[in-house]
């Protein structure tokens, strides 16, 4: 009998929103449990679809927390198992998220 691996994608985004260039407040954190950042990609995919799934991830998130409109930036830490501690730093995202966005996501 072959058992089920336990599948253990954990992740923890961090939402900082930039007040000024080197000025950003840590807002939101959120825990996820995905394995979107793990699908394999050619190196040269890799860091666009990092792009473009975290900032999918992003959109989603900061419409439901109903976010400020501003720039954001977005970190991704894999955790493992527990999602206390640092973790591995996947890479950072900045968007732009709008007010147009913002309002279409509080309907």
């Amino acid at each position: 009998m072959r058992v089920m691996p336990t599948w253990d994608y954990w992740y923890r985004l961090e939402y900082r929103r930039e007040i000024a260039k080197d000025n950003r407040v840590h807002e939101y954190t959120e825990r996820v449990e995905d394995h979107g950042w793990t699908f394999a990609h050619k190196p040269e995919a890799r860091r666009e679809w990092f792009s473009r799934y975290t900032s999918g991830c992003a959109e989603d998130f900061l419409g439901r927390v109903r976010a400020k409109p501003g720039l954001w930036l977005i970190t991704v830490w894999r955790t493992g198992p527990g999602t206390e501690g640092r973790g591995e730093l996947l890479g950072s995202v900045r968007i732009r998220w709008t007010k147009a966005q913002a309002q279409q996501a509080c309907v």
